[in-house]
């Protein structure tokens, strides 16, 4: 064998060793860990936000909301009846305590009597007392019944009691509303010492054909309201009686269009009523019979002269001869 063929098989030796041992150095690497695809970061829509007015600190019932203690949060729906900026509560008094972070709402604030009414009523205050006012257990939103008691008089005919008006709200007592505490009062009440002053008026809803004779009960007579229980539904039926005649009777000379709006609760409020019409006329009292007084007894005349005369004692007749 040649010099140079000797030379080649050595290089091809060294090679073949040198690939064996890279061979070795990669079996004996630990496998990759196997390639993962980058994450797909997708942009999201951006949730729409709301600014809403929420308490900063706790806020009592019966007060003026304070600008200061109040704030905007951004809420991703916007609460029924909620504010969305602070000047929208300017001299707002609420009627309930609110926490902090919780919405304001109009629903938490005093809003005026004059929302609780229903079409047709009028708001009347009358005055009370215990006695009136069912011993002062009366609250807002209650129902009462108004009785009337009338002392026989010039214009009334005999001393009576009736239910005057069934089922009548109550708006307010006292100081307890349906719009809420009165914040002067319960500021008196606090320099009081805590108690609160007694209630001297009640305000009633009352549909605006009823209250001329309200008023008129008020003025001539004693009112008392008798507490009812919220499921009793029962009234009376005026229908069943003979109705009262207004103070101004309409025009004769009416349509019948005309007479039937004549006859509508505002016009007939308007016509008015008379305290004899709501007292009703006078009770009927039987006459006494008078007793009959009987005939004086008559005598015989006793015997003697022809003459002869009359002599009457406590109410007997006797002929006396003489």
């Amino acid at each position: 064998m040649s010099n140079v063929t000797k030379i080649v098989a050595v290089l091809l030796l060294l090679i073949a060793l040198g690939l064996a041992y890279l061979a070795m150095r990669i079996a004996m690497q630990p496998p990759a860990p196997p390639s993962t695809a980058p994450a797909v970061v997708r942009s999201q829509d951006a949730v729409p936000t709301h600014p809403v007015v929420v308490a900063a600190r706790a806020i009592e019932a019966g007060t003026q909301v304070d600008g200061a203690a109040l704030t905007v949060a951004q809420w991703p729906v916007m609460p029924s009846g909620a504010f969305a900026a602070p000047a929208d509560l300017a001299n707002a008094v609420t009627r309930v305590a609110i926490q902090p972070g919780e919405p304001v709402t109009k629903f938490q604030l005093a809003r005026g009597l004059a929302n609780y009414l229903q079409p047709g009523e009028r708001a009347v205050a009358i005055a009370v007392d215990e006695i009136i006012g069912a011993s002062n257990r009366i609250r807002p939103g209650d129902s009462v019944d108004v009785f009337i008691t009338l002392e026989r008089g010039q214009e009334v005919g005999g001393t009576q009691a009736r239910l005057l008006q069934s089922r009548v709200r109550v708006l307010a007592y006292g100081s307890q509303s349906l719009d809420g505490p009165d914040a002067d009062e319960k500021a008196a009440a606090q320099r009081n010492g805590g108690a609160a002053p007694a209630p001297r008026n009640a305000m009633l809803a009352v549909p605006v054909a009823q209250v001329n004779e309200l008023l008129l009960a008020a003025r001539s007579g004693r009112l008392q309201l008798a507490l009812r229980a919220p499921d009793d539904a029962t009234v009376p039926d005026p229908a069943l009686f003979p109705a009262r005649q207004p103070v101004l009777n309409a025009r004769a000379d009416l349509n019948v269009s005309q007479k039937t709006l004549a006859a509508d609760d505002v016009n007939r409020a308007y016509a008015g009523d008379s305290l004899p019409q709501l007292s009703g006329p006078a009770p009927r009292v039987e006459a006494p019979v008078a007793a009959t007084k009987p005939a004086p007894a008559q005598r015989t005349a006793r015997g003697g002269g022809g003459r002869s005369v009359e002599v009457v004692r406590g109410g007997q007749s006797e002929m006396v001869s003489y």
